[in-house]
């Protein structure tokens, strides 16, 4: 086969991978080229096999005791694997409660954690109600938390799984969590409610309906001269999933700024990396990400001083289409910034058909995936030939590499080991 050289990949294998992980299967794409490259897939012979399932696994093997159970919630026993992600089940007195990632959990049982307090705070004169009575109202309707048991391991597939088997999704009909349009028009009052969520140490711009509920409530509560609230949480502290140094950084300036104040910022930072408007603004106008979710993709991309093609991964970050791969793109961004600082300087980001990679200075290929615990499945298998092959048709690359914040089975370390990957697990903790 031809060699290509790196500055040459953008088309090298599209045909291939584009459908083999492409979270662009929105019903308002045209037909077209995608139909056909779709048709020319049908005929590509699978992988060899054998091939793993979906898995089921028990969460007293998954997290530390303390974590199982709490004031107000369990977590269920059944745990389910995609792939690619475990898919949790929260028992909740609001209903049942999915945590997309054990990252996502972490910071779903601090929340739990968090209306547990405003709930004690509740029986005094500070609110009206507690949490449980109104909570069963929220969660009506809130589909992207609240779902029905999980009966079987089929159906259990998360946003991220849909990229990788082509699934694809569309959510244009969801809300926005960071409208501030939905809170009360007085002046001061979003940022009291950052201020709050800050003292928490919770997500201001969480999609959870049952936290969104309580802040507001915490927050007119406050607003009107009743401080007592903001004393008794200010001292209040939970389990919190660890994060990197770009988020924590960044801590402050989401609780300081608004939402038309943080675009901004991010527009003028896409500007300085000689972004162009027109990708910019298709980032930017991507709802499915929230004002936080943006921030941190976009500050982690910003430190990468000296990469290029750094366009290449907005490109690639604006194509998600649900909130578990926006939470996905990311970690990606911080686990490349994180790569850029204390491993090895990444010289510029490439597109490989539906997959973008970065590439060190020794012409070494990168890939990095937060996942928690990879199986070899027939998705799987397919995405990782053809970035393989891929990647092998480039002239000059000494090796390529893959970062996982997990783990993964023995059948897959054992498949991308053949296919000539050098694997890196267990590389950071919670993010």
């Amino acid at each position: 086969m031809k060699k290509h050289t790196l500055n040459k990949v953008a088309t090298i294998c599209l045909a291939t991978l584009v459908t083999a992980c492409s979270s662009t299967s929105n019903k308002s794409d045209v037909g077209g080229s995608v139909d056909y490259v779709k048709q020319q897939v049908k005929s590509f012979p699978a992988p060899a096999g054998p091939f793993e399932t979906p898995q089921l696994y028990s969460a007293s093997d998954l997290l530390p005791a303390k974590m199982l159970t709490g004031t107000n919630y369990s977590v269920d026993q059944r745990v389910v694997n995609d792939g690619f992600l475990n898919i949790y089940t929260l028992n909740t007195p609001y209903g049942k409660t999915k945590a997309v990632s054990t990252a996502r959990l972490y910071k779903r049982i601090h929340e739990m954690n968090v209306l547990n307090e405003i709930e004690s705070m509740s029986k005094g004169k500070e609110f009206v109600g507690g949490v449980a009575e109104k909570g069963k109202d929220v969660v009506k309707g809130a589909v992207n938390v609240v779902l029905h048991p999980i009966d079987t391991l089929t159906g259990s597939v998360s946003g991220v799984g849909k990229v990788f088997n082509r699934v694809g999704e569309n959510v244009t009909g969801q809300a926005r969590s960071d409208q501030e349009s939905r809170f009360k028009s007085i002046i001061g009052y979003s940022k009291t409610k950052r201020d709050y969520a800050n003292q928490l140490k919770v997500d201001v711009y969480s999609r959870n309906p049952l936290l969104q509920s309580e802040l507001d409530s915490l927050t007119t509560s406050g607003y009107t001269g009743n401080m007592l609230a903001a004393l008794a949480i200010s001292a209040f502290t939970g389990p919190i999933a660890t994060v990197t140094g770009t988020t924590h950084l960044l801590n402050k300036v989401v609780k300081d700024m608004a939402p038309q104040d943080l675009r901004k910022m991010n527009r003028d930072k896409l500007e300085k990396m000689g972004i162009s408007e027109i990708i910019a603004d298709a980032y930017m106008e991507n709802s499915s990400y929230t004002p936080r979710e943006q921030t941190v993709l976009v500050n982690a991309l910003y430190e990468m001083r000296n990469t290029k093609g750094r366009d290449e991964f907005i490109k690639f970050a604006t194509r998600a289409n649900h909130y578990d791969v926006t939470y996905f793109r990311q970690v990606q961004a911080e686990m490349y910034a994180d790569h850029n600082r204390n491993v090895a300087p990444i010289k510029q980001f490439i597109t490989l058909g539906a997959f973008t990679a970065a590439v060190t200075a020794n012409n070494a290929v990168e890939v990095c995936f937060p996942m928690d615990h990879l199986l070899w499945t027939v998705d799987m298998a397919k995405a990782a030939t053809a970035l393989s092959n891929a990647i092998n048709s480039l002239q000059g690359v000494t090796k390529k590499h893959i970062y996982i914040t997990g783990t993964l089975s023995q059948l897959a370390h054992q498949k991308l080991t053949s296919l000539g990957w050098k694997i890196t697990d267990k590389t950071s903790a919670l993010n």
